[in-house]
Order: C-alpha cells, then sequence, then structure tokens
C-alpha cells in the first residue's frame, strides 16, 4: 500500500519561520530585532495580547535568533541544526510548556529544577510558557524567585491572553510586549495570497467576512480558509461562511431591525422563527446586530464605503441614527440580561415583541432606579371592606382583653427589614426556582407592590399583558412558594395598573344578630341576665 503524506493545517504549515514572516507585529518584531543584534536580550519576556496574533510563534523565533550557529542574529539561518529543531519543536533546550495542563506548583518545582542544568548543546536554554495566566498561586510563588535571578544562560518568555490575571510581582519582572490584533488590510491581504495557493474557490466577498469574523487573529481566519480549500469546485460566497459558522446573515439582521422599528411583530416572530429554524443562537444574533449598527454609524461618521449588502444599508437608511443607536444599547442590555441563561431564546424572543409592540420593559432603568420607583404598601394600608357588625365585635374584644394572651394577629413576614427587603428577598427566590422568570421579573414596569388580606399584590406598568400571561403560568410553580416564603402568604396577583380590575379580597360573612349575642356569651363568659339588665 502507497503511503501517504501526513497532512499538516495550513496555519502550521504557513506559521512564519522568521521575525521578516510575523505580520502585523512591526513595533514588537523591530525592538525585538534590535535587542538581539545589539546583545541587550532580557532575561524575562512577557508577549500579552489577543489569540492567534503571533505570541508563540514570535517566542519561537526569538529562541531561534537567540541560539542560532551564526548568532546571536535577528535573521536566523534557518540551515542549522539549532534552527531546523527548534522548528520542528524536537530542540531539546527549547522547552515550552503549556500551563493550562501544568499549571501547579509541583509542575513548576521540576522546571525551576530544570534550570539549575546548562543546555545540553545551545547557547541559551529557553522556557516558554504559553497561558501564564493559568498558573496557580502558589506556581507564580515558585516561579518568582528563578523569574527575577535566573542563570544567564536561562530566557523566560510567558505568553497570555490575559495579562491582568498575573501578579504584579511577575510583571514587575518582564519586559512586556503586547500584540495587537492584526488590521483587516493586512490580513486580507495575506489571505488573497493564501487563497490564490490553497483555495481558488473562495471569493473576495468571503475573505472579506472571514476576516471580519476572525476578529484581528490570524489563526483564525487561516483556519476557516483551511475548513473550506476542501469545499470542491463551488464558489465559496460570504452566505456560506456565515451557515459554517451558525450566524445570522445581514440580510436578516436588517429585516430584523427593520420590523422592530417600524413596530410589525408579526414580521418580528417570523424572522425570529426563521433563525431558530436555522440554528442561529440569540448570543450570535445580538451581538451580529450591534455589529451591524455600529458599523454602520461608523461608516457614515467616516464617510467610508460599505463592502457589504446594498439592500440591509438601505434598510438601514431608513431610520435615523439615534434611533439605531438606542436599538444598539436595548439590544446590549437584553444581552447582559440573557448571558446567564440555559435557554436565552425565549426571554430575548419576549424582549424583542416588546420592542415591536411598543411595551415598557424597564430595560432603560437600572435595578436601583426600578427599586425606587416601585411603591411599597403593607396590609395595615390597603383598603378593607367595611363590615360594620364584625368591626363592632373586634372593638369589644380588643378593650376586653386586658386579661387573657390572646392578642389579634399582625400581619405576618418571615423576611426581615423593610418592605424593600421583602421585594429583593422575593425576586432573589424567584430568580433562584427559575432564572428566565427571575430575570423578566427584574425587568419588568412593576409599580407597586403589597399584601393585601393574605395575598401578595403586584401592580404591572401598562401595556404588560402578554409579560403577565407568561409570568401567571408559573405562577403556582415559582412566584406562590417565593411569596410564601418572603411574605408568608399564599397567593400571587398580578395587576395592570390602570385596569378597573379590582384587589382580591377574602369574602367576609356577614355576622347575624342572633350569632353576634352568641359570641358575645361565649367572649365574656356571660349569662343572659348580664344583657336584660
Amino acid at each position: 500500500m502507497e503511503s501517504t503524506e501526513r497532512y499538516v493545517s495550513l496555519y502550521r504549515k504557513y506559521r512564519p519561520t522568521t521575525f521578516d514572516g510575523v505580520i502585523g507585529q512591526e513595533t514588537v518584531v523591530r525592538i525585538l530585532k534590535g535587542s538581539v543584534d545589539t546583545g541587550r536580550t532580557s532575561h524575562a519576556y512577557l508577549f500579552a495580547g489577543p489569540k492567534g496574533t503571533g505570541k508563540t510563534t514570535v517566542a519561537r523565533i526569538l529562541a531561534k535568533a537567540l541560539n542560532c550557529d551564526k548568532g546571536p542574529n535577528s535573521h536566523p539561518c534557518m540551515e542549522c541544526e539549532h534552527c531546523r529543531a527548534i522548528t520542528s519543536g524536537t530542540d531539546i533546550d527549547v522547552i515550552e510548556i503549556d500551563a493550562a495542563s501544568n499549571r501547579g506548583i509541583d509542575e513548576i518545582r521540576d522546571l525551576r529544577e530544570s534550570t539549575r542544568f546548562v543546555p545540553a548543546r545551545s547557547r541559551k536554554k529557553v522556557f516558554i510558557i504559553d497561558e501564564a495566566h493559568m498558573l496557580t498561586v502558589q506556581a507564580f510563588n515558585a516561579l518568582l524567585k528563578t523569574l527575577e535571578e535566573p542563570p544567564d544562560y536561562v530566557v523566560f518568555i510567558l505568553a497570555t491572553t490575559e495579562p491582568q490575571k498575573l501578579p504584579e510581582t511577575i510583571l514587575s519582572r518582564c519586559q512586556r510586549f503586547d500584540f495587537k490584533r492584526i488590521s483587516e488590510t493586512a490580513m486580507f491581504q495575506y489571505l488573497q495570497g493564501l487563497r490564490n495557493i490553497e483555495a481558488p474557490n473562495i471569493t473576495d466577498e468571503a475573505l472579506h467576512q472571514i476576516v471580519a469574523l476572525s476578529a484581528g487573529s490570524m489563526r483564525d481566519a487561516i483556519g476557516l480558509v483551511d475548513q473550506f480549500s476542501v469545499f470542491g469546485a463551488e464558489a465559496v460566497s460570504g452566505a456560506a461562511v456565515l451557515d459554517l459558522l451558525g450566524l445570522p446573515t445581514e440580510e436578516n439582521i436588517s429585516l430584523l431591525v427593520e420590523a422592530l422599528l417600524s413596530r410589525d411583530p408579526k414580521t418580528v416572530s417570523s424572522v425570529l422563527d426563521q433563525l431558530e429554524r436555522s440554528g442561529i443562537e440569540p448570543a450570535d444574533l445580538l451581538e451580529r446586530t450591534i455589529a451591524l449598527i455600529s458599523g454602520y454609524i461608523l461608516d457614515r461618521v467616516t464617510l467610508r464605503t460599505r463592502s457589504s449588502n446594498d439592500a440591509s444599508t438601505n434598510r438601514l437608511k431608513a431610520f435615523q441614527d439615534t434611533t439605531l443607536v438606542d436599538l444598539a444599547a436595548a439590544f446590549a442590555r437584553i444581552q447582559q440580561q440573557s448571558a446567564y441563561l440555559s435557554d436565552p431564546y425565549p426571554l430575548v424572543q419576549a424582549f424583542l415583541l416588546a420592542i415591536a409592540l411598543d411595551l415598557p420593559m424597564g430595560l432603560d432603568r437600572s435595578h436601583e432606579e426600578v427599586s425606587r420607583g416601585v411603591q411599597f404598601t403593607s396590609s395595615q394600608d390597603a383598603p378593607r371592606p367595611a363590615v360594620r357588625q364584625m368591626e363592632t365585635v373586634q372593638k369589644i374584644v380588643e378593650v376586653s382583653s386586658n386579661g387573657f394572651d390572646d392578642t389579634v394577629p399582625e400581619s405576618r413576614s418571615t423576611s426581615a427589614g423593610g418592605p424593600a427587603d421583602q421585594w429583593t428577598h422575593f425576586k432573589a427566590l424567584v430568580s433562584d426556582a427559575s432564572k428566565p422568570i427571575g430575570v423578566m421579573l427584574q425587568a419588568l414596569d412593576v409599580r407597586e407592590v403589597g399584601v393585601d388580606q393574605g395575598v401578595l399584590r403586584i401592580v404591572l406598568g401598562p401595556k404588560t399583558k402578554l409579560f403577565r400571561t407568561m409570568l401567571e403560568q408559573k405562577q403556582d410553580e415559582v412566584l406562590v412558594p417565593a411569596a410564601r416564603s418572603a411574605y408568608a402568604v399564599d397567593q400571587v396577583r398580578l395587576v395592570e395598573e390602570g385596569s378597573q380590575e379590582p384587589a382580591q379580597q377574602e369574602p367576609v360573612a356577614e355576622v347575624p344578630v342572633d350569632d353576634k349575642l352568641e359570641l358575645l356569651k361565649k367572649t365574656f363568659d356571660a349569662t343572659e341576665s348580664l344583657f336584660d339588665s
């Protein structure tokens, strides 16, 4: 059987091997080349920046520059044994450590012990610690002294995407280089050359889409080109790229924006159903919509010609810039509210329909502002029906109860603090029982909360019928248990402000005169002669 050559991913195949091949990091490369040529290299470096921007690649090139037979030289020969071994990842004096899987103190102790031994065959022993922010506090402490004063033949290179997680003691001992996201122009030009060699079926439109979605990460961009290199003879369009990644097209997003701002809930529902059937994640929909609106506004400010779909641009032109910005801000708040839900689609759908129906959802107010705007009432403040006979009996009992332990029960509450604390406790209990219902309750326009005759009465702002119905569906399962714990009541009533719905009351039966007489006798252990006198 004829052996076949092992396939190598394009991002590995085209990984730069010299400083001159690095794209988009001109300043970093220039300083490192100067330090190598002048012999003023540091014992510890920190390479920080987004993923796929060349941190590990530059670390390997620096190791080659330091250990090349013709060096130290900023232009390694790529022919000597050291250069070839480092390029292939087999050099025993260049040790790469993945801190994500080797993050403990024991691994760092082993590393520290290995620094005591001189390089086997190279000029420098180079330790490249990738994802350095994943090291534990104990591991950092074990590394600290060695990082500060390593032997002359040791160089540390720490690479991380989250430098803010590194201790200050580590940061202060390293020369820091910040890798920036690669510009879209530089990335597009590079991908065009790569496309011509490996994937001629990819169109320029698809390349622009790949560049936009890669967010400055060359590795991600080359990875997408690699995926489409086996697409076949058929041309790869921008829509195909979005379909592969499960993202909505600009056409769908602009349709949604137009329907939302035109107050067309039917079209909004139709577009959302189509996106859900296509497997579009709500988080991607929200993020892409914000990006489309912000890109459109930026193009208008900079007078830049858009390379995207003209139809989607024309739809946005129909609305004022301030309206579009307000919509993007609302999407950002929805994104924040739904970020931690396991299934955010129902909540996102509810919010978007609320926008289309022009319903107040409280998204433009912070939780503190919402809480300050809620009126709290107690059972003592709530109006009660006047039943004269029963009140008369109660007054007689209250006046004559000095010698008894029995007292008239006050309104019950198991939650310490005032009404605002009870409401906060209630919302927390609802959120624990159901995250979607908890988020919806936080965002709804609640005007008044109070206990009235054993019923927790929640007054909502006008035009909240749709969401009131959704809450009522979970009333017995979620709201009532929370009310029982926070307010010691077994009923919850949702009322729309301004409606003529009467407050739910426990009916109090009329007390006939004869029964009243018997009640007085029993209360005071009296006889009829007492009343006849």
